[in-house]
């Protein structure tokens, strides 16, 4: 009885309590780990290591996963990190995964926050040593609140290497998709600007402008039946006498 008495003193005052199971795994060992059911869709998160949580987003459940990974990183000589940092690769996986969130919504109206858990070396160059991205669906674009049919978030558990693979990926397509907007607005412009010419060198009746539509013609006057949004918003008339050298074109869509 003393003895164990001694050992648990002893232990008291080496604070040797003992330390969560996941903390002295591997990074496969911690994912094992983690409660879920194991997924396939490497090709959008760019890692194998995947699960949907066995619980909802903003559960005390899914703190504690979160609790779980802070405890592994420092069980491994590094820190835990929310979100984005000045560190380049924590600071583009965070930028990829804006990216992919901005390409999802954009191409189908689905919303999800993508949070993330870095962890990195707490001392010397603070290389990252893995990632936990946590991704949950909140809802498409004009529809219903209903979180509580929202599915449990998507875990995804990244290796410096799938990380870097993950931000390479999404931060390409982005630049493509930030490249191809700005040509396809160039080229808008561009044929705006040949149309306001044509509107002013040779108009017709009929010809829809910026503003209206010309309804009829005494060079170098046109007669503009204003649309709704030029009456109702500057408080335009029905039809005015207009410059045809004012005339623009439409924004092509």
């Amino acid at each position: 009885m003393k003895k164990l008495l001694s050992g648990m003193l002893a232990c008291v005052v080496a604070g040797c309590a003992s330390a969560p199971p996941q903390a002295s795994v591997d990074w496969n060992g911690f994912i094992a780990s983690v409660p879920g059911e194991p997924l396939r869709n490497e090709a959008d998160y760019k890692t194998p290591a995947l699960k949907r949580s066995l619980y909802r987003a903003n559960s005390e459940g899914l703190n504690q996963v979160k609790a779980r990974f802070e405890a592994w990183c420092k069980a491994h000589q590094g820190k835990a990190l929310s979100g984005p940092s000045l560190l380049p690769a924590t600071r583009a996986f965070s930028d990829a995964s804006s990216a992919w969130f901005n390409q999802v919504f954009v191409a189908t109206g689905e919303r999800y926050t993508k949070s993330t858990l870095f962890c990195v070396e707490a001392v010397g160059a603070q290389q990252l040593i893995a990632a936990m991205l946590i991704d949950a669906y909140n809802g498409h674009r004009g529809g219903p609140y209903e979180p509580e049919r929202w599915p449990a978030p998507v875990l995804a558990f990244y290796t410096p290497e799938q990380a870097a693979g993950f931000a390479g990926y999404y931060n390409q397509k982005e630049k493509e998709r930030s490249e191809a907007g700005d040509r396809a607005s160039r080229e808008r412009s561009d044929r705006q600007a040949q149309e306001t010419q044509r509107l002013r060198t040779s108009p017709k009746i009929g010809d829809v402008t910026l503003e209206g539509m010309i309804v009829d013609l005494r060079p170098p006057l046109a007669l503009l039946q204003y649309n709704a949004l030029q009456r109702q918003m500057f408080g335009k008339p029905q039809t005015e006498w207009v410059p045809i050298s004012s005339l623009n074109a439409p924004r092509p869509q």
